[in-house]
């Protein structure tokens, strides 16, 4: 009795799990799809998958009847076969590659099966779109490190042990480059920067010939790119370290629940990682699935490599505790339940932090935009009225002036706030 309850039990649990992956599909359908032309198609899909939903659910009521416990107990004949209305079909998603599992009405099963194609094949569709924007993105910028290479490959060979702090922030800010294809790539943007601000310059001055004065402009120009170039990898690396931030409690929550179904570590892995919902947590965690795939490591030397290599350090003190938990047998769950506590009043002490820093910045703020410019208002009026103000400016360039310097203290404002201010 016991066992014929629990497969009935399994088969519901499986429609469940493939109730909520077609609604999860159709949700992704909805977010993405934003062509009108095939919007039709994507809506017969929609509705294929409505139509699943229709038939999955339609089984409930005889599986939840198979495993009442009330009824009489059957004979051993009828314990030994399955609901002859019912069907179990096993198939594995194209778009997915996941292997899957529902029970529908046997009169149903050519509909469902029908509705089924469609659906998966609206799935493909979107996914296939998908990987070619990759493609086009992934191609664009590889030309442009091919090029690059081409011109000023052997000049970064040689200048790249200098580099080595812009070769780990490219490391941890999961820029895909190799050191010396990213100074080539710096040295060609920026000597194509100068050249085409040379040749600009050089016929604005045959026009205009007052712009001699200007001709440094292309100098200053080379100047910002290479320093753009020289920064933004430390800034790409800010950017990931603080939106791993963001997502950590939450990953981390997500992560103990899993491991309270007591399987196996390296699916806790893949399941965070193929999740849309973490999306830089996903991608420092996909490091490990690659480290476990491609170079053979067992889990507990991936995640001490993988530790090292990430921008925040509240996640590699997270690998790290990880590492040591499975290597001593420790509870994983209660270990992942304790860090997400941890990390959740880190979250709180944070935005708190930001609080405080808001209402100091709006203290100063009314003390030296506010009140000062109406106190320097008086003062410029009754210089003006008494004449005692400096003889190399005037009332008018002194209000000027402070109308300029009270915009660019707004602007210094503004940028140190969006600076400070954590992920919302």
């Amino acid at each position: 009795m016991l066992h014929w309850v629990e497969m009935g039990i399994e088969e519901l649990k499986k429609n469940v799990e493939h109730a909520k992956k077609i609604i999860s599909d159709m949700r992704s359908i909805y977010e993405r799809i934003k062509d009108l032309n095939e919007r039709q198609f994507y809506e017969n899909s929609i509705r294929a998958m409505m139509y699943q939903l229709k038939l999955v659910n339609k089984t409930v009521p005889s599986l939840l009847n198979d495993i009442s416990l009330v009824k009489k107990l059957p004979s051993e004949a009828v314990v030994s076969k399955t609901n002859p209305e019912i069907v179990t079909l096993a198939y594995i998603s194209p778009y997915s590659k996941e292997k899957r599992y529902v029970s529908v009405n046997k009169a149903d099963k050519k509909l469902f099966l029908k509705e089924l194609q469609l659906s998966e094949t609206g799935m493909m569709n979107l996914q296939k779109k998908d990987i070619k924007k990759k493609e086009v993105s992934s191609a664009s910028f590889s030309g442009l490190a091919r090029i690059s290479n081409k011109f000023f490959f052997r000049l970064s060979e040689k200048l790249a042990p200098k580099f080595s702090d812009i070769a780990d922030d490219l490391r941890k800010a999961n820029i895909r480059f190799m050191i010396q294809t990213y100074l080539s790539i710096a040295f060609f943007v920026s000597t194509l920067v100068f050249l085409v601000s040379s040749v600009l310059m050089g016929i604005a001055i045959a026009f205009y010939f007052f712009l001699i004065s200007y001709v440094w402009v292309p100098f200053l120009l080379l100047a910002i790119s290479l320093i753009a170039f020289y920064f933004y990898p430390a800034s790409e690396k800010s950017s990931v370290q603080k939106e791993i931030a963001y997502e950590l409690p939450f990953a981390t929550i997500y992560m103990a629940a899993i491991a309270g179904s007591d399987i196996e570590p390296t699916k806790i892995f893949r399941i965070i990682s193929g999740s849309n919902e973490y999306p830089y947590v996903g991608r420092e965690i996909s490091k490990i699935n690659n480290q476990i795939d491609v170079y053979g490591y067992d889990l507990v030397t991936a995640l001490k490599s993988v530790a090292k290599q990430t921008s925040n350090k509240e996640l590699a003190e997270l690998f790290s505790g990880l590492a040591t938990n499975i290597n001593t047998g420790g509870e994983l769950k209660s270990y992942l339940e304790k860090k997400s506590e941890n990390f959740l009043n880190d979250y709180k002490l944070e935005r708190n932090r930001y609080a405080d820093l808001a209402g100091t910045f709006m203290d100063v703020y009314i003390s030296i935009l506010i009140a000062a410019p109406l106190i320097l208002m008086m003062m410029f009026i009754v210089m003006g009225v008494t004449n005692m103000g400096p003889s190399f400016l005037s009332t008018d360039n002194l209000m000027i002036l402070s109308i300029g310097l009270v915009a660019v203290v707004n602007v210094i404002f503004i940028f140190v706030l969006n600076l400070k201010q954590p992920r919302v």
